[in-house]
């Protein structure tokens, strides 16, 4: 057996096993053959695939809400400001971490009842980040929508099915992709200034990369 990390190369093996075969097609020797491992030692750290599933759900969405609440904390006091630069995050994001993203979206589901309920907080959670500036946005008359929880649906669910489509050889890089959803984004939203504004929004200072670590692709 080669040697390993710990939980980290188990949630990796389990990162690549669900995007492969899905949750219903993979099993727990599935995992441990991907990480280099006898079943007992996957054992000891996690008893099921269940787990296993849970961990690396609840890590991937327990990330991007840290990371975005920085992000929008320190993007300027301008609500189309804020929506550029989380839009590009979540493009950057998505582009760099397709697998993890393909099992969050397909698999989130095969989740038994309690570990659903504690990732349906946390998407609730993640949601309201975005949720809170457009709301913010439309009271200041930056943003022309009615609801803002429906606005902000709309606009994680384009930006969040990129990894079901996302190559790294394909005709468009996340370059181009930062691009275009944050423009369609603010069109969504019908901000007014987007064709005067777009340069700019798009040289915003974003530090972040939208690798998540240990689980990039």
């Amino acid at each position: 057996m080669r040697s390993t990390n710990g939980r980290a190369e188990i949630l990796r093996a389990a990162r690549n096993t669900f995007a492969a075969k899905g949750y219903d097609g993979a099993s727990i020797r599935d995992i441990a053959q991907e990480a280099g491992l006898s079943l007992s030692a996957l054992y000891y750290y996690f008893p099921s695939k269940q787990d296993a599933l849970f961990e690396l759900i609840r890590f991937a969405f327990d990330w991007y809400i840290q990371e975005a609440s920085e992000l929008v904390e320190t993007a300027g006091a301008k609500s189309s400001d804020k929506v550029a630069v989380l839009v590009r995050f979540i493009v950057r994001y998505r582009c760099r971490n397709t697998l993890l993203g393909r099992v969050t979206l397909r698999d989130t589901e095969r989740l038994d009842p309690e570990k659903f309920a504690q990732i349906r907080t946390l998407q609730r959670e993640s949601r309201e980040i975005l949720v809170r500036v457009l709301r913010a946005g439309m009271e200041s008359g930056e943003f022309r929508i009615e609801n803002p929880e429906l606005a902000g649906r709309a606009i994680l669910s384009i930006c969040n099915s990129i990894p079901l489509w996302y190559k790294d050889d394909g005709p468009l890089d996340s370059v181009q992709l930062e691009r275009s959803y944050t423009a369609y984004c603010l069109r969504l939203l019908g901000y007014r200034e987007l064709s005067d504004e777009l340069t700019r929004l798009l040289d915003l200072p974003l530090e972040k990369s939208g690798y998540s670590g240990f689980l990039d692709d």
